[in-house]
């Protein structure tokens, strides 16, 4: 039971069918506009992820967003967020923005190409479910760079299949060819050696190396996964706090504990996956990488 609740507000949440809207409201084609406008009036050195993050906050938080009845379609969602669809929404704008495109359909576009597998929608199993694959399809094609996948740095050995093993838990995984296909994608997840910093090494020495909007993937230990919640690095007063959907909080906030603090609070957390934005890297006014 207390592995389900971590996973409130990761890809991996399964919710009753239905609760996501098939369809984009007007009200989400006007904030993304107005938003990308903002943008694009910004100084050239600041960072867009975290203009784009920090205007989504106070958003509700919302758990299962992408979990709807009938054939996998590309879900649009900007008055609700579990921690992930605010971290794709965000990554989305900002490619949006980097790329000089500004309408509803660009966005929708970028939203498509970081949710899903090589940005095509194939089915349940298309989608990016386990972070490992959302980064690995990503950096692949450019969109972000993990920081943390370096020689020398901490590997954890899992074999991502938590779907599988609790495809009760799935709607979608009631159908025999979706439950087949989602064990074709984990198989790609056996025994993988999954990076990370250590949660006592970031208290004592690797903030200084993240950077605001840097995407902060926290692993866990609960078996068949490897992360369990996500959200972006930002500062105040000089001290890094995460900026994210919280399940606890009930909307998207900064957390009020500074990010070693928080990390002591949470047990099943071994450490953090720091990944970045390549988009981000010629305006967040430190150089890049």
């Amino acid at each position: 039971m207390k592995a389900f609740c971590l996973l409130s507000c990761l890809l991996l949440v399964a919710c009753l069918p239905g609760r996501a809207r098939a369809l984009a409201g007007a009200s989400d084609s006007m904030r993304v506009e107005s938003l990308l406008l903002q943008a694009a009036g910004l100084p050239a050195d600041s960072s867009r992820t975290l203009f784009f993050a920090g205007s989504l906050a106070g958003a509700p938080y919302a758990a299962g967003t992408l979990e709807a009845d009938g054939e996998e379609h590309l879900v649009v969602c900007l008055d609700r967020f579990d921690c992930t669809t605010f971290v794709e929404t965000v990554v989305a704008l900002t490619l949006c923005d980097s790329q000089g495109r500004r309408s509803f359909a660009d966005f929708k576009d970028n939203l498509r190409c970081v949710r899903y597998r090589e940005g095509r929608i194939a089915g349940y199993a298309s989608r990016l479910h386990y972070f490992s694959d959302w980064i690995y399809d990503n950096e692949r094609r450019g969109i972000v760079d993990e920081l943390t996948d370096e020689p020398g740095v901490c590997r954890r050995m899992v074999s991502l299949n938590f779907m599988t093993r609790h495809a009760e838990a799935y709607p979608a995984l009631r159908s025999p060819s979706v439950y087949r296909a989602m064990l074709q994608v984990e198989q790609r997840w056996k025994d993988y050696p999954m990076p990370y910093l250590p949660k006592e090494n970031v208290c004592q020495s690797a903030c200084a190396d993240i950077h605001e909007g840097d995407i902060l993937a926290f692993a866990t230990a609960v078996e068949g996964l490897d992360v369990v919640h996500v959200g972006f690095a930002c500062r105040v007063g000089g001290e890094l706090h995460l900026l994210h959907a919280s399940s606890l909080h009930k909307r998207v906030v900064v957390d009020p504990l500074p990010l070693c603090a928080y990390l002591r609070g949470k047990k099943s957390f071994v450490g953090v996956r720091v990944v970045r934005i390549q988009a981000d890297t010629l305006t967040d006014g430190q150089g890049g990488r």
